[in-house]
């Protein structure tokens, strides 16, 4: 009697194949594997294994490694597969599974479009031609993934997102960002926040405390099927400072989208590396910003400084990071003396002439500096444009009118080419040729254009950003932390009665004897 083969048939399809052909599907591999099974007298159904959105190449599969166990325990003794490619696309680990492991195990292995069965004998040209099939699936690998690599190059370059999960703040539709309203404003209350003085830890518990679900939880609650839950302590993952911190360090909150930070060596190494600094594709203005370039900047530059929080508060003290001596440029240090009073003072011991004054009396100078100073400013805004500024400003647009003047010229020379081609002047060759070089012309002198409009903007509305926030901060009627860290890049202490405040907006306001803080 015929032995009978306890036989298991082994599916798989690709991410990178999901779009082929409706007979590459899970579903239309396994109604053919049963069929020819059903067909079979000697063939036995026993299991299905399936890695649906497995790439071939890597044998570090689910379902595979289960149907090898088995195989190993007895549980089967024959595989079928759809066709080589099923089984795997890496030429090398599909040779050895075919010609050493699966006969030392005693599998018997059948490949049924290759007509390929292990039980029967192959003939020359088929001993030929199996390692050739099998060598073009990896190279349909190779093919794919260089595919692939061109495509995302384009979507960097172009503006276009790239990934399968978004930031938080934001969803995807065609492959652009949008901003989603409900996250947007849980972003705008984090950069808010740090502004006023919270550090991220205590932005983090805040937001625990009001009930706010962390990124992860948030996408979770929408739908969106979670890449790894390990950050889970409890029943619900919270927010956190490296958590905080990651969205107060993210240029997509600004419309600056930066691809491509890691990439593989090839499609055989599949260990992702970062790629340096300069090879990273940043496209500006490609979404919809939710922060102000400037509220940005001001966050950055507070994430550089030492600042701690004071006693038995979430928040820093108002001049922490911002206040230095003068003589030796060391950070000031609050100190509370024993009447009460709050001092900052340098503790550098190998400081000559140590700064030294009281919270109240710097907090009572810099607020009436900086409402004067912000006074003057909205008084006469337009005159105190700083000359560069304004400079820089009519070079972008001279160059500007000058791109669009040659657009202009270069579409009136390829109307003349066509006057040319009717009357004979020119051949088909040469108008084909002339009116191809006149399309390069043109495209890239648009792309320039587009490139100085957008500088454009960005410079106007920076300027306009810095408007808003002196009306904002006009009435104030004491100095807060925002306020500060708004308009101070550095103060610094010589003695009680000498202090150099220095503003932020140097290169956009003429900071004269009037409006400058010294």
């Amino acid at each position: 009697m015929d032995k009978i083969y306890k036989t298991a048939i082994y599916l798989r399809l690709s991410r990178d194949e999901e779009g082929e052909r409706e007979s590459i599907s899970i579903s239309n591999q396994r109604e053919m594997l049963m069929n020819f099974i059903e067909s079979r007298n000697d063939l036995q159904f026993v299991a299905e294994y399936s890695d649906d959105g497995y790439s071939g190449y890597d044998f570090n599969r689910p379902e595979f490694n289960k149907m090898i166990k088995s195989a190993e325990d007895g549980t089967i003794d024959c595989i079928v597969v759809k066709d080589f490619s099923r089984l795997g696309r890496n030429f090398q680990k599909t040779e050895e599974f075919m010609q050493r492991i699966f006969p030392k195990m005693g599998i018997r292995f059948i490949s049924v479009h290759d007509f390929y069965d292990s039980n029967r004998e192959q003939s020359a040209s088929e001993r030929l031609a199996n390692p050739i099939i099998n060598l073009m699936n990896e190279y349909h690998v190779m093919e794919t993934s260089q595919k692939v690599r061109s495509v995302l190059e384009y979507y960097r370059q172009n503006g276009k997102f790239i990934g399968n999960r978004t930031v938080f703040g934001y969803t995807i539709k065609d492959k652009q960002l949008v901003v989603d309203p409900e996250a947007a404003k849980i972003v705008r209350m984090i950069f808010n926040l740090k502004i006023d003085g919270m550090n991220q830890q205590a932005i983090g518990e805040y937001l625990n405390e009001l009930g706010v679900s962390c990124p992860m939880e948030y996408k979770i609650e929408k739908g969106v099927k979670a890449v790894t839950m390990h950050f889970r302590t409890g029943e619900k993952a919270l927010w956190s400072s490296v958590s905080v911190r990651r969205i107060l360090e993210n240029p997509i909150y600004i419309g600056t989208l930066i691809q491509g930070k890691t990439t593989s060596l090839s499609y055989r190494d599949r260990r992702r590396f970062k790629k340096d600094p300069s090879e990273l594709t940043a496209f500006e203005n490609s979404h919809e910003a939710i922060i102000s370039e400037t509220t940005f900047l001001i966050v950055q530059d507070l994430l550089k400084r030492d600042t701690s929080c004071g006693k038995n508060t979430n928040k820093v003290h108002t001049f922490s990071g911002f206040v230095y001596c003068g003589n030796c440029g060391k950070v000031l240090y609050h100190r509370h003396s024993k009447g009460q009073n709050t001092f900052l003072e340098c503790r550098n011991k190998e400081c000559f002439c140590k700064g030294r004054i009281k919270e109240e009396i710097l907090k009572d100078v810099v607020f009436k500096t900086l409402k004067k100073h912000i006074g003057l400013v909205l008084k006469h805004s337009e005159p105190m444009i700083k000359s560069d500024f304004m400079q820089n400003l009519n070079i972008t647009n001279l160059e500007l009118k000058e791109l669009e003047n040659q657009v202009r010229q270069l579409k009136k020379s390829q109307a003349n080419l066509i006057l040319k081609k009717e009357n004979s002047m020119i051949s088909e060759n040469d108008y084909t040729e002339m009116h191809d070089f006149y399309n390069s012309r043109i495209a890239k002198a648009e792309f320039e254009a587009d490139k100085i409009r957008n500088v454009k903007i960005r410079m106007l509305e920076c300027a306009d950003e810095v408007k808003n926030q002196y009306q904002k901060y006009f009435g104030s009627s004491e100095l807060t932390r925002s306020m500060l860290v708004t308009f101070t890049e550095k103060i610094e202490v010589f003695s009680k009665t000498k202090i150099k405040i220095h503003l932020r907006y140097e290169d956009i306001f003429k900071m004269d004897g009037d409006a400058s803080g010294t």
